[in-house]
């Protein structure tokens, strides 16, 4: 079975999904759930762990190593080592941080090395100038840019610089952080948090390209949520906004996935012809597409905490790597006993 990892954002809760992946991709993960990650989409707080994930996985490495994203989280996601004042962003008003030190971070985690698996790494980055594509035969501007990455990236400095620069993009809060510059079809352009426009693209991992049986969505944010009282004042407001859009493109995305996977069963039944099948797909747009299971890891309940508050709390940062652990072996508790 091959698998795919969509890693959705969360700011200082990104923790959460270091703990459930030290589980998933290691010896538990392995031994219960056979799981195989050959394409990996992530974006804002994700494209960190999702960084960590893939050149762990394309060394081969994963099972002895994937337990050190929990410690990095735990140890270094600290506000004053995630952090660094940028007097000209504060002057311009386009973010308290600069990505320098995210960055260091990223350097001392991940070591060019020689691969034994394929990855592919795909970052959703929010650019702030757009990007000309076509729609409906005509162009239209666009916000949302996913960048790739394969194995050759884990395997060089100059890769690999490419590719932090990405994740900090990604997971650059607007506000938070200023806009990184990208080179993106040859001009530079200032790009920020990719949870702006796709917090959880799952979509990605669907794509042609990538023979996927098995997806798994793991997130921060519960099903649903279990605090219904909400500041509706400055701050909190704007974090509040932030977390509904990123629920709801979310939502949007798992029910046009299950809606999907529904289409095809009775596709299935109303024309059992695999040939005539592949026809209606093709005329639908859908060529090659299959019935794909769809694993989602989130809390049961909402993860103590706003959005910032874990960078100032080593607390509640070994709080949610153990939620995400627990996330995980409760899903692989219900594998091995299926």
């Amino acid at each position: 079975m091959t698998d795919a990892l969509v890693l959705s954002g969360g700011v200082a809760k990104g923790a959460f999904e270091a703990g459930a992946l030290s589980v998933l991709l290691g010896a538990e993960g392995a031994a219960a759930a056979h799981i195989d990650v050959q394409r990996i989409v992530a974006t804002s707080s994700g494209a960190v762990n999702g960084a960590f994930a893939a050149s762990v996985l394309h060394a081969g490495v994963e099972q002895a190593e994937i337990v050190r994203l929990g410690t990095l989280w735990i140890e270094e996601a600290s506000f004053g080592q995630v952090f660094e004042p940028s007097l000209a962003g504060i002057l311009e008003r386009s973010g308290a941080s600069n990505e320098e030190r995210i960055v260091r971070i990223l350097r001392r985690a991940i070591a060019p090395a020689a691969g034994v698996a394929p990855i592919d790494l795909r970052i959703v980055v929010a650019s702030l100038a757009g990007t000309i594509a076509p729609l409906g035969g005509t162009p239209a501007t666009t916000y949302e840019r996913v960048l790739a990455f394969d194995g050759t990236t884990f395997e060089s400095t100059e890769g690999l610089e490419a590719m932090f620069r990405a994740v900090t993009a990604s997971a650059a809060f607007p506000g938070a952080f200023t806009p990184v510059p990208l080179e993106l079809d040859g001009r530079t352009v200032p790009c920020v948090d990719g949870g702006a426009v796709n917090n959880t693209p799952l979509g990605y991992a669907l794509e042609r390209g990538a023979d996927i049986d098995r997806v798994f969505v793991v997130s921060p944010q519960p099903r649903v949520p279990t605090e219904t009282r909400h500041d509706e004042h400055g701050f909190g407001l704007i974090t509040h906004l932030a977390d509904m859009l990123v629920e709801e493109r979310l939502y949007r995305d798992l029910r046009n996935a299950y809606e999907s996977n529904a289409a095809l069963a009775r596709l299935a039944k109303a024309v059992p012809d695999e040939g005539l099948r592949a026809q209606v797909l093709d005329a639908l747009g859908w060529s090659g597409r299959k019935p794909v299971a769809i694993v989602e890891i989130r809390p049961g309940t909402d993860l103590p905490g706003g959005t910032f508050d874990a960078f100032f709390s080593r607390d509640l940062r070994e709080q949610y790597v153990a939620s995400g652990k627990a996330a995980a072996r409760t899903w692989l508790a219900n594998v091995s006993s299926a």
